[in-house]
């Protein structure tokens, strides 16, 4: 009897998310960091444990209307139980899918160290840290998520409700959450960008559909859209080839990618925060560490986190998204030279992003655009030299 009612008693002392807006000022908060905003999301839309949130993949939410239900791991039989997806969650997950561009097996939240699942302990400490953010006393980490679902489930629907706007004047389609295509496309984006499919292979929408668990429909479609892209060249009978760079290609590339990574760098230098330099240090040490383990992919992953990070403070999503697709066309390259080649000289790019992580702490966007031309200018310079080594 006790122990009952001191379990009861600790219970009664975890305290919900005070108001709807102090659940806004978390979210506005944590905005930039998708993971986190569909971590929180998911938790108080659903009451669904810490625990059966970090088992969640990608394929569980996939293709999902607001509403519609999906699975989690329930009990020690693992058994699945229904959920249904809130509005929230339904938005936070399509920017998720967009930003990252994840595998359908992706676990959702994966530890910034590797394809793991984020810890128990890790995730608790994430939830505490947005709670003091906002100086929120009194919480209980996710068990003050769940109980601010509960809550929320416990309001009269009338509370819920906001006063109702007039209707517009116009009608639009109904937006869907990312469908099977979608999905299809950007698996088969990734798989390019990383090399896994080389320039020169050819896709067989068939083989393609069966390796994936899907139809052939998204495949086809997903084609199309890459080759609208550059990265494939369609032929009658023959089918799609991946598309294949040349020197010529990679320094019209760079010249392009100059005009437009500069600009944002200046402007990034200029709004850099203490956050985003902690960011980039860890980011370039994820570089450096697949630098030694000669790990190709990590290093270039890390490398490519670190500048995307600094670009997305420019705050400026038209040129980002401009830049991303300059970064993709070569990023197949990078990755196949670096696999083939040891990493000769430690101070390829390392040097540089110490000199961009000065600037950046500095606000000093004069210091980053000189280190990032020179970063960028040999970077290009060592694969057009691998690609000359062997050609001979």
């Amino acid at each position: 009897m006790m122990r009952n009612s001191f379990s009861t008693k600790r219970q009664k002392q975890i305290n919900p998310i005070p108001s709807s807006t102090d659940i806004d000022r978390i979210r506005r908060s944590i905005k930039r960091k998708i993971r986190d905003l569909l971590l929180f999301d998911l938790a108080i839309e659903t009451g669904v444990t810490a625990s059966q949130l970090l088992q969640l993949r990608v394929k569980d939410l996939a293709g999902l209307n607001v509403g519609e239900e999906f699975f989690v791991l329930t009990g020690k039989q693992g058994r699945r139980g229904p959920v249904r997806i809130g509005p929230k969650t339904h938005e936070s997950f399509q920017h998720y899918i967009m930003e990252n561009r994840p595998g359908l097996n992706d676990l959702l939240f994966k530890s910034r160290k590797g394809d793991d699942a984020l810890s128990l302990p890790s995730a608790s400490r994430l939830v505490s840290s947005w709670f003091e953010r906002v100086g929120l006393e009194g919480m209980s980490g996710f068990l003050s998520l769940r109980k601010t679902w509960e809550m929320q489930r416990c309001k009269p629907e009338a509370e819920k409700s906001s006063p109702q706007s007039p209707e517009p004047a116009f009608s639009m389609n109904l937006i869907q959450t990312p469908t099977m295509q979608e999905l299809a496309y950007k698996e088969l984006e990734r798989a390019i960008v990383t090399a896994r499919i080389k320039p020169g292979e050819r896709l067989v929408a068939e083989k393609l559909a069966k390796q994936m668990g899907i139809s052939t429909i998204p495949i086809r479609e997903a084609i199309g859209r890459l080759e609208a892209r550059n990265f494939l060249t369609v032929q009658p009978k023959k089918g799609a080839t991946v598309n294949a760079l040349s020197e010529k290609n990679l320094k019209e590339i760079l010249e392009i990618r100059l005009l437009l990574e500069l600009p944002a760098a200046r402007k990034a230098a200029i709004a850099s925060t203490q956050d985003t330099v902690e960011t980039i240090k860890r980011l370039n040490r994820q570089y450096i560490s697949g630098q030694q383990k000669n790990d190709a992919d990590m290093a270039l992953s890390a490398n490519r986190e670190f500048h995307f990070m600094i670009y997305r403070e420019a705050n400026m999503p038209i040129l980002l998204a401009m830049i991303q697709n300059l970064w993709d066309q070569v990023s197949p390259y990078y990755h196949l030279m670096f696999r083939q080649t040891l990493f000769q000289d430690p101070h390829t790019g390392t040097a540089y992003h110490k000199k961009i992580i000065q600037g950046m702490a500095a606000n000093d966007p004069r210091k980053v655009i000189k280190w990032l031309e020179t970063d960028l200018s040999e970077s290009t310079d060592f694969v057009t030299g691998v690609m000359r080594t062997m050609r001979t």
